[in-house]
């Protein structure tokens, strides 16, 4: 599966070198300048030359060229991901874990909310099998980090962990009076966590 992403400086590249070490993919980048105008009237400067792929990840983080990038996955039929963007056409979770559709995407099913299976002795976690993460690689990091952690301890724990790895936004001007995605990447691996412990 050959999978492109589209970054902003190097804003993309913890989903690289995700993507290469947890899946079986040919991973290739697209780097636009960091330094980008506020409006974008003419995308295609910036997004020049051609492209093959079987899945875009946009990491732009800019909604001119987001939008442009959109238009050709339409018409290349090649499905895309937009983290936030909320642009039709695209597939846009607030943050890359809590992408829902990882399923529906053809030789991406190993990605997206996480689930794990647990190995439980005498209240201790003794292994943890990811079945599926987020694209950063962040959930199988994370979860080497809570073996050998108290049950009533872990699903805490690997929130934390999360935290520390993400590179999603934080403070409260970037989540506008919601909770800020690197929390929600904690959130969204608790509740996954604490469900593979009711198992």
């Amino acid at each position: 599966m050959r999978v492109i992403v589209f970054q902003r400086g190097d804003l993309g590249k913890h989903i690289v070198e995700g993507l290469k070490e947890h899946g079986d993919f040919e991973v290739s980048e697209f780097r636009v300048q960091e330094d980008l105008p506020e409006i974008i009237d003419s995308p295609e400067e910036f997004l020049k030359g051609s492209f093959e792929a079987d899945l875009i990840f946009d990491h732009t983080h800019h909604r001119d060229l987001s939008e442009y990038l959109v238009g050709i996955a339409r018409k290349k039929g090649i499905p895309i991901i937009s983290p936030g963007s909320k642009i039709e056409g695209a597939f846009s979770p607030r943050i890359c874990c809590a992408l829902a559709v990882g399923d529906k995407i053809p030789g991406f099913e190993k990605f997206g909310y996480p689930e794990f299976e647990l190995d439980i002795e005498d209240g201790i976690i003794k292994d943890v099998k990811v079945k599926k993460g987020a694209p950063c690689g962040a959930t199988w990091t994370a979860a080497e980090k809570v073996k050998g952690a108290k049950i009533e301890d872990a699903s805490s724990k690997i929130a934390i962990e999360v935290q520390y790895l993400c590179k999603a936004a934080t403070g409260y001007d970037v989540a506008k009076s919601k909770k800020a995605p690197l929390h929600l990447a904690g959130d969204v691996h608790k509740k996954a966590f604490e469900k593979a412990t009711r198992k």
